[in-house]
């Protein structure tokens, strides 16, 4: 999370607007916690498929993930045990969402399967089987699983509400980071494009030297922007009129000064001072 780190740069900021950003700024911490201890770093899709909750966050989760672990190994050391008890070498352990847990056998070594062996499905290749063993062993993991999904699923509507009744915080802390962005994007343009602090007066009067479009001079070559000093008051000097033949530059004159007298607004609106 890169809010710490923000924040500790706000912390070296001067500007009054700065500073009331780094005030309003909230880590949160104890949110960012929550999320980091009990949920897991890369979740699935689907918050009803378990997998969501970190091993360590919640004893009971644990106990049922143990057991589906436990019994996921039981079952690749009883593929083992069956082909060396059987002398079936391709023998083995699947499993299905629709028929759950087998043992697969082929046509060519059915003849050596035993009577403890009951038939659950046939195959074009072979057929598959179930014990008694392996039948309850495949209700304790499907049993656990199914817990652990439903516990999982528990835990985090919990971790949600919690994180829903600190809704105000988390959008004042966006709110700030936008701001900041902002400031930011600003600050990048103007570095990059060379341009110049303007001076808020009251007195009704535009004077702008060597006045740019921002637009036009990043569309043709550069340095070939023909920079323009404009004028204007309340008094004597309150209408410019500006001649000229056709593209000769008259409405980009004219939207320059409309253009530099936004982003000097803009940049009152977000002063730093």
């Amino acid at each position: 999370m890169h809010i710490p780190s923000l924040k500790e740069n706000l912390s070296f900021a001067n500007s009054k607007l700065l500073k009331d950003l780094y005030e309003k700024l909230d880590e949160l911490k104890d949110i960012v916690k929550l999320i980091d201890d009990a949920i897991v770093e890369d979740p699935p899709i689907s918050v009803k498929d378990g997998g969501l909750i970190k091993r360590g966050y919640n004893t009971e989760i644990d106990t049922y993930k143990e057991a589906s672990t436990e019994g996921k190994n039981w079952i690749v050391a009883l593929e083992a045990k069956e082909r060396e008890n059987t002398g079936i070498k391709n023998l083995k352990v699947g499993y299905t969402k629709v028929f759950g847990y087998y043992i697969e056998v082929t046509k060519s070594f059915l003849n050596q399967v035993p009577d403890r062996f009951v038939r659950k499905q046939t195959l074009t290749n072979g057929e598959r089987f179930i014990t008694e063993e392996l039948k309850k062993m495949e209700e304790k993991i499907l049993g656990a699983e199914e817990k652990v999904v439903n516990l999982e699923y528990l835990e985090f509507t919990k971790i949600r509400d919690e994180i829903t009744k600190n809704i105000a915080r988390l959008q004042l802390t966006a709110s700030v980071v936008a701001s900041i962005d902002v400031l930011a994007s600003l600050a990048t343009v103007a570095e990059d494009n060379n341009y110049v602090c303007p001076e808020i007066t009251t007195d009704g009067m535009i004077d702008i030297k060597d006045g740019r479009h921002p637009v036009v001079e990043k569309m043709i070559e550069s340095g070939s922007f023909v920079q323009n000093d404009i004028y204007l008051d309340k008094e004597e000097s309150r209408v410019a009129i500006i001649t000229g033949p056709n593209m000769a530059g008259k409405s980009t004159f004219m939207r320059q000064v409309a253009i530099i007298t936004l982003m000097a607004q803009i940049r009152k609106l977000c002063s730093c001072n």
